[in-house]
């Protein structure tokens, strides 16, 4: 999955000055994880909720540049899907607790 990394300057000096790195790659991770909650892997355990929201960040994020379209994710393994499920919801309660930091700075 994409990541947020020191090169994307979401540190908050330059979130003052610049935000469009940090933005434009929190959009990606954003996709990334609707894309992977509408996937195979939580085909048997859905979470609208969590779909519901991404939703509704991504079109915060993506205001000026219309809906972003979904990218279909490759077919896994039926045996790894628990595995699957579990690691994703992990990685992205790691992404949310950054993007809320990015977040807060940017409303102060």
């Amino acid at each position: 999955p994409p990541r947020i990394h020191c090169s994307d300057s979401c540190d908050p000096p330059t979130l003052d000055t610049n935000n469009t790195r940090c933005l434009h790659r929190i959009l990606q991770t954003l996709q990334h994880y609707r894309d992977l909650l509408g996937s195979d892997i939580f085909r048997d355990q859905p979470q609208p909720q969590l779909e519901t929201t991404m939703e509704q960040l991504l079109g915060h994020v993506q205001q000026e540049h219309g809906h972003p379209s979904r990218h279909p994710m490759a077919p896994s393994k039926v045996w790894s899907h628990p595995f699957q499920r579990h690691l994703a919801l992990r990685r992205l309660r790691s992404f949310a607790a950054v993007m809320s930091r990015v977040f807060n700075h940017s409303a102060r």
